[in-house]
């Protein structure tokens, strides 16, 4: 029997915009699947950058880079988490999953079919709202999945949000860090990906050419997400078994 394959899924976007979910969601439907998530790479909180007095989590400079390609090569070639990282993401809770098993099941089912592919294939999802601000990063990954959501509605996501654990402890926003921490933050980092540096318009020749996909409408219900994700997927894997 031939090696089974093995592929990376980088999703990623803003904070709040369903990164995590849809991450979990395909790793339920995706029975051979794991998740690496980049938080669990910010640096000591020592080393945090501070702006205007308040620490600033959602800048490049946070993230230990270094360690997170080493991890992502790493799992490329043992196709498992690496043993010398401290995983706590996990115990971030999401909230009510806004799609349920059944229903995840159900879309699955509907858009990869009953004998599919993937059913054999091994995958390893990378969650972290900075993949695509790293060119090694974003070559490493093999399905590249860009979410998107309005500035409100992010806004108010994030607010909503009792906190983040974080390595050292527990991290909670201080008054106006979206609006003047988490967004400039976000644009500054992304706006190259997109046509005239517009987070809401089309994608810059750049991240095509890195077949980065993002889903055709902003405001999108989790479930088409799922849905679109697993046809970009089923796409992928059927090219490369052809």
């Amino acid at each position: 029997m031939s090696e089974s394959k093995f592929y990376l899924i980088g999703v990623s976007g803003p904070s709040s915009s369903g990164k995590s979910t849809l991450a979990r969601l395909l790793r339920q439907v995706l029975r051979k699947s794991f998740i690496l998530h980049e938080d669990d790479f910010y640096k000591p909180e020592a080393e945090i950058p501070v702006v205007n007095g308040i620490e600033d989590w959602d800048c490049p400079e946070a993230i230990d880079f270094i360690a997170l390609r080493t991890a992502i090569d790493y799992i490329k070639r043992n196709r498992k988490l690496p043993d010398n990282v401290h995983y706590k993401e996990d115990q971030n809770d999401l909230g009510t999953p806004p799609v349920s098993t059944e229903e995840a099941d159900e879309i699955k089912k509907l858009v990869l079919g009953e004998n599919s592919v993937a059913e054999n294939t091994e995958f390893c999802i990378v969650d972290g709202f900075l993949l695509f601000n790293d060119d090694v990063i974003t070559k490493q990954l093999d399905i590249k999945f860009l979410l998107r959501a309005p500035y409100e509605s992010l806004k108010k996501r994030r607010e909503a949000r009792s906190g983040y654990a974080t390595i050292e402890g527990f991290w909670v926003d201080p008054p106006g860090y979206f609006e003047n921490i988490v967004w400039p933050g976000y644009v500054r980092a992304h706006k190259h990906l997109f046509e005239g540096e517009d987070l809401e318009g089309p994608l810059a020749p750049y991240a095509i050419e890195q077949d980065i996909r993002t889903a055709s409408a902003i405001e999108v219900h989790m479930r088409d997400l799922l849905k679109w994700a697993l046809e970009v997927v089923g796409e992928k894997v059927s090219e490369q078994s052809s």
